[in-house]
């Protein structure tokens, strides 16, 4: 957990940028390998089949959790409930590279996505993502989300996803967006970052939705046949996803 108020927020951010090459000195040439052998399909959990874009192996950490399907597992049964439900339009706020935005867009033929990322590199990798998926028509990229903009969204059919790096404390309102009183959400709750969001979104959300509160799990022991060819440290860190900390989610489904 990053020492917030204890340095300034120079250092904190060096620290960072330490962490993370650090963290890709172990990754990349582990991610390199896999890529090598097992090429860049997703072969398990519910996005099994998405083909990923070349490019990512020594700047993403989390690539080979994701072509596992690993990834987030926590959340593999809202993933399913969500494709039951038959969703319209699925908004994805924090896209990064499309991992849910192309895979929903995938599993839900008739879904409409919105893939919103303040990142215009992250933006470039969602559109050719959706590209190298055959979803480019149904998945459309923009840069920041705000509740203005959720308010232009059906009352019904739709459903928000968000990992916005804590900015979801301000965003998911629903005094400022009442759309939100009649979707289902997924919320990653950055408490790290803010230790009252959590409390704040359950506050908000409580007479609208029953609220689930998904505890993450820890990987980094897990042996899976397809890493048997990395060292016990690699293993841990393709499968540990680089997180601060212990992570939560909230799944909230409209009463």
């Amino acid at each position: 957990m990053r020492p917030s108020g204890l340095l300034p927020d120079r250092i904190l951010r060096e620290i960072d940028r330490l962490r993370a090459r650090r963290f890709l000195s172990v990754t990349t040439p582990a991610t390199i390998e896999y890529v090598r052998r097992y090429g860049l399909g997703v072969r398990h959990g519910p996005f099994a089949g998405m083909q990923y874009i070349e490019g990512l192996e020594s700047s993403s950490g989390d690539l080979v959790a994701k072509l596992l399907g690993t990834y987030e597992r926590e959340l593999a049964p809202v993933v399913e409930e969500w494709v039951a439900l038959g969703i319209d339009q699925l908004i994805d706020i924090g896209a990064a590279e499309g991992y849910y935005a192309v895979g929903f867009a995938v599993r839900v033929p008739q879904a409409i996505v919105h893939a919103f990322d303040i990142d215009r590199g992250a933006r470039e990798r969602c559109a050719a993502l959706a590209e190298r998926n055959g979803v480019s028509e149904r998945v459309s990229v923009g840069a920041e989300c705000t509740p203005a903009a959720l308010e232009s969204f059906p009352e019904r059919g739709v459903a928000l996803l968000s990992d916005c790096e804590g900015a979801e404390r301000e965003l998911l309102d629903p005094q400022l967006a009442p759309r939100l009183r009649a979707w289902p959400l997924l919320v990653e709750l950055h408490d790290f970052l803010d230790p009252t969001i959590t409390e704040t979104l359950c506050g908000r959300f409580e007479a609208t939705h029953e609220i689930e509160l998904i505890e993450g799990e820890d990987r980094s022991a897990e042996m899976l046949p397809e890493l048997a060819f990395a060292t016990a440290r690699q293993r841990a860190a393709l499968l540990s996803e680089h997180r601060p900390g212990p992570m939560r989610w909230a799944h909230m489904r409209p009463r």
